[in-house]
């Protein structure tokens, strides 16, 4: 029987998608054995297949400045200052006293590992990058007990090539190749993410972002405007809509579209940048609103006649594939997926392969307003836009415990 101890700072019940990701990841590992937990903050709740759960207080540089750990906004992040200090933080050797959970994390997470490896005969540990805390505790651990199975797991790319959000990226490379290699493998979420890791580890793995559930093999919301959602974040130098916004522009402007009838909806924390992005748009065009609740959300999603989801790609780095992919496509709703820069390949294999929706890239924007009027022109005729997705294609990213 495998026992897996899982060191993440964000686990369920946290309303973020690394927590939604370690949570199915632990109900996989729960159906081959036993499931323990260590992780940062102090939720009393726990998955029915996690045997125990040790909660860490939090005292760290965050916790000093009052930040927390949420998101800070786009807008914010674009002052100099800020934009600085960021990317020292997650970066060597600035990252062993700015990360996340900090130092006192590190060692309190390591000594209650130390405990359970020993009277629980743990097998397996998992760790997981942003932060790197988590990583820094595994790697100690595998030395100390060199029979453990240790899969690091990548949520993001750590020296990202074209975010560039790191501070000496080639330092921080030879960093991140030495700290994970005593790993068993390395996981990461897409195709795109291992392409750029392949010289980090001989043994990556993908293993994507759950698939909550199985959407309708049908559905047809009846609204009274034509509604385009988008919900969560907006990195304004990496995504755009504003290939949306020129399409609908033309659109109105040659009256193939009725201004009224449009209504182009963003919930998120970034309303300032999505209100730029969409200037040009009549104002009774847009519904821009701060973050609402997961679950409004949700239902807004369900609502759509067309979900937006925005990502970015270049020569040879594709396979953005925000947890947001996997929330829309859950809906059976279609999906109009704008790709910032050449066509991404991991992306549009997953959307039109599950014949949920369209991707459109850079140089693809004259078919974009097209597939936009022909969506129109149906939803005019009824009220709808009936979607059709294929279930059984969709079935294949269902964690192993849900299917």
């Amino acid at each position: 029987m495998t026992k897996t101890l899982f060191l993440t700072q964000r686990f369920w019940p946290g309303r973020g998608p690394a927590a939604r990701r370690f949570g199915h990841l632990a109900k996989t590992f729960g159906t081959e054995g036993e499931v323990f937990v260590i992780r940062l903050g102090e939720g009393s709740g726990r998955l029915a297949s996690v045997k125990q759960t040790i909660n860490i207080s939090r005292k760290d540089l965050r916790s000093l400045l009052g930040q927390g750990s949420g998101p800070l906004p786009a807008k914010r992040k674009k002052g100099w200052l800020v934009s600085f200090l960021l990317r020292l933080r997650q970066a060597f050797p600035f990252v062993l006293l700015t990360d996340d959970g900090g130092f006192i994390y590190r060692r309190r997470a390591f000594l209650q590992a130390c405990k359970l490896i020993e009277h629980e005969e743990i097998t397996t540990l998992f760790s997981s990058f942003r932060p790197w805390a988590d990583h820094l505790v595994a790697r100690r651990l595998q030395r100390r007990y060199p029979q453990l199975r240790w899969i690091a797991d990548f949520r993001d790319l750590p020296v990202d090539p074209v975010r560039k959000d790191i501070w000496w990226p080639s330092l921080q490379t030879r960093w991140g190749r030495w700290l994970v290699k005593p790993a068993t493998e390395v996981w990461v979420v897409s195709e795109g993410q291992r392409e750029q890791l392949l010289s980090w580890h001989p043994r990556i793995r993908v293993q994507r972002n759950a698939l909550l559930r199985l959407p309708p093999s049908e559905s047809a919301p009846r609204t009274k405007c034509f509604t385009i959602v988008y919900t969560g974040s907006l990195y304004p130098e990496l995504q755009t809509i504003r290939p949306l916004v020129k399409a609908l522009e033309r659109l109105i402007g040659e009256g193939l579209v009725k201004e009224r009838d449009i209504l182009l909806q963003y919930r998120g924390k970034d309303v300032a940048s999505f209100a730029v992005q969409a200037s040009g748009l009549p104002a009774p065009c847009l519904d821009v609103q701060p973050t609402i609740a997961p679950a409004a959300a949700q239902e807004m999603q369900k609502k759509a006649q067309l979900l937006l989801l925005l990502n970015w790609s270049a020569p040879g780095y594709y396979g953005v594939l925000t947890a947001k992919l996997w929330d829309y496509l859950a809906t059976g709703r279609p999906i109009l997926a704008l790709c910032n820069g050449p066509k991404d390949p991991e992306l549009q294999h997953i959307v039109e392969g599950a014949a949920a929706g369209a991707v459109f890239a850079d140089e693809e924007h004259d078919q974009l307003e097209d597939w936009l009027r022909q969506a129109y022109e149906t939803w005019q005729k009824g009220g709808s836009l009936p979607w059709s997705v294929d279930t059984e294609v969709l079935r294949t990213y269902l964690p192993p415990a849900n299917k």
